[in-house]
């Protein structure tokens, strides 16, 4: 046995030699965790019917009912990616914690089983998470003040369309290559409803994959569950440059929504940009030293009414270089640019250029559309939230369809963040996984039977805490339906 000491000190009786306290260290309690919070993600799969909606949503991935399902296992490896576990092996670590384990509503796998069981799901079990995480948003949002659930639900509805690329070290991986960065990476790529702050659809692929040629399916998944989720405005998609086409412009209007894509800087944008009259441009907001401005140009074979808008912003010529890496001096005409390299002019215009089909007439209507185009980070916020604290910085194995599965989880947790956050707000803004898990989750407590009553003991600060989010949860059970 180890023995710890320190001296104890009481006021009184100077001169005296206080006494030690001693302790030892003894075995092991298994009526403690370090993951006490999770009985907060059981209670929200009481109110929301989390586990019922994915098992509707998934169907069945065996032949013969016995062992988790499809929504169990789902979100057993959600919460195993909420709690801060970033590979298979965290399954066995939850495992390791009975009591954390016993507070989820099916049992966690052993990580071999894990993987087994996240290779049976195939795309048509990827896309049933979809619709069953629109459902459980829908309950979730029901919670919401009434002028708040109005404002997401029958205001405009933002998607944003983006892609993330994973690192990994192996191309014997499947479906992973060499990006055009040269990493090798697969790609991720998420539709996410900014207003609600939850993920709608997603598809791992490999890093070559075109956002161009794989977003038009995406966009009607994404539509669908908004939908789905009760959402009645109108909605707009937005991208960069890399959905820049006319067939994905083409399919955001066959579903009834606006877009704002990314345009490429070309020729014929900037034959359009020199036809701008000084007057035409106005101030860009929250931008200082930036304006806007709107094109007598529109793409060919794109829909009806798509115009283009224009940003550009002044530099001097120290703030230009003439390394063709330079990220900055790719914005700038090649006239421009070669007039401040070559000393004849000291300033220049960078410019960037969003196509779109909304009704624009007056110039506060350009520079509000440029400002939510230029704000829209949300979905960034996705990625970077998934990264640091759902495990979505690696893809931890061989096959194809276990990665895809690792994805959905590190997704899945940032829904459950979200849904919680919507039930029980943990003060004014949204709080990222990381910090919910600090929070909430990763919180030391015991687990006692007394007189036939199960506990959790925590500390005083988190048992506070705890029980407030727990209080408020439980008070939307109505939510479930019947």
């Amino acid at each position: 046995m180890k023995t710890i000491s320190r001296r104890r000190t009481v006021s009184g009786a100077p001169g005296r030699r206080w006494t030690r306290l001693n302790a030892r260290v003894g075995v092991p309690n298994g009526s403690l965790t370090e993951n006490g919070g999770l009985v907060l993600v059981a209670e929200l799969d009481r109110t929301l019917g989390i586990t019922a909606a994915l098992d509707t949503g998934i169907g069945p991935v065996k032949m013969r009912d016995r062992g988790l399902s499809g929504g169990e296992f789902a979100l057993a490896l959600a919460a195993v990616q909420l709690c801060g576990e970033d590979h298979l092996v965290g399954f066995d670590r939850l495992r390791a914690d009975t009591v954390g384990e016993g507070l989820l509503p099916a049992p966690v796998p052993a990580a071999t089983t894990a993987a087994t069981l996240a290779a049976r799901f195939k795309q048509v079990q990827r896309e049933g998470l979809e619709r069953a995480s629109s459902q459980v948003t829908a309950r979730a949002l029901a919670a919401l003040p009434i002028t708040e659930r109005a404002r997401i639900l029958t205001g405009p509805v933002t998607i944003d369309l983006d892609a993330k690329d994973i690192e990994v070290y192996s191309t014997r991986k499947e479906q992973i290559v060499r990006s055009y960065k040269g990493e090798i990476a697969g790609r991720v790529h998420a539709a996410h409803w900014a207003q609600a702050g939850v993920l709608l659809a997603a598809d791992l692929l490999d890093g070559r994959s075109d956002g161009r040629t794989q977003s038009p399916d995406q966009i009607d998944r994404a539509v669908d569950a908004a939908r789905a989720a009760g959402a009645t405005g109108r909605i707009l998609f937005q991208g960069d440059s890399g959905y820049y086409s006319g067939k994905v412009a083409e399919k955001i209007v066959a579903r009834g929504g606006l877009f704002r894509l990314g345009v490429p800087r070309s020729k014929p944008l900037w034959r359009a940009v020199a036809r701008v009259y000084e007057d035409d441009w106005t101030d860009a907001l929250d931008y200082p030293g930036a304006q806007v401005a709107l094109l007598d140009y529109a793409p060919t074979g794109w829909p009806d009414g798509t115009r283009v808008i224009a940003r550009r912003v002044r530099y001097d010529a120290a703030e230009l270089s003439a390394d063709p890496r330079s990220r900055r001096s790719r914005t700038v005409g090649r006239d421009q640019l070669a007039l401040v390299l070559d000393g004849i002019a000291d300033t220049a215009y960078a410019y960037s250029f969003i196509a779109t089909d909304e009704e624009l007439d007056l110039d506060e209507e350009i520079a509000r559309a440029e400002w939510e185009f230029r704000r829209r980070t949300s979905i960034e916020e996705l990625f970077r939230d998934t990264a640091h604290g759902a495990g979505l910085n690696h893809l931890p194995s061989g096959s194809h369809a276990v990665n895809s599965m690792w994805m959905w989880g590190a997704l899945l947790a940032y829904n459950l963040s979200a849904w919680l956050q919507m039930l029980a707000p943990i003060g004014t803004a949204r709080r990222r996984i990381a910090t919910v898990r600090r929070l909430l989750i990763a919180r030391a407590a015991r687990w006692t039977l007394t007189a036939r009553r199960h506990e959790l003991h925590f500390t005083t600060a988190a048992a506070d805490l705890i029980a407030q989010a727990l209080a408020r949860i439980r008070a939307h059970r109505p939510l479930l339906p019947a």
